[in-house]
């Protein structure tokens, strides 16, 4: 099952008798950024999450997985790998990292990050303990994938706070 984040809902997945596995969107590890990203995350931020994400693991014991969508950057910084890090071994059991590269969209300003630095974000994921895996990238033939949709037509673009740095 998956959710960008529903804390009522992943509370009702807890209670139910049948094992799932659940998918976090989560895309940023704190709330300032997460805030801008995943606007959900203003009702229900990351303490709240990953509390419900503790519950879920104690009950059902099963594999929690978050998916992240590399942002250029955005959300690709050392930085950022760390507080994902400490998110993940805040739990009582670990969480896998999903690394989603962003396809590019006609009309979306917004560029995923070069590979050469999504194998980097995942090396150093590892290196701080967390099992993480790069997704195989699809949707570009048809200008979608993880939420994107074709624009056909230019769009807003919305500003996530960052720009590009080399220092991080």
């Amino acid at each position: 099952m998956s959710t960008v984040g529903l804390v009522p809902g992943i509370k009702r997945v807890t209670e139910w008798p049948m094992q799932v596995n659940l998918a976090v969107s989560l895309h940023a590890a704190n709330d300032t950024l997460r805030d801008d990203m995943v606007p959900i995350n203003r009702r229900y931020p990351l303490d709240a999450l990953m509390d419900a994400c503790a519950d879920y693991l104690e009950a059902k014991g099963r594999r929690l997985s978050f998916e992240w969508a590399l942002i250029d950057g955005v959300n690709d910084r050392d930085s950022d790998a760390r507080e994902l890090a400490a998110l993940c071994r805040s739990l009582p059991l670990a969480a896998h990292v999903n690394i989603i590269p962003l396809n590019p969209t006609p009309g979306y300003l917004t560029r995923g990050t070069p590979i050469s630095r999504v194998h980097k974000f995942r090396d150093r994921l590892e290196e701080l303990g967390v099992n993480a895996t790069v997704r195989r990238n699809r949707g570009t033939d048809i200008d979608a994938a993880c939420g994107q949709l074709a624009a056909g037509q230019p769009v807003q673009p919305v500003s996530l706070g960052r720009r590009p740095s080399t220092s991080d």
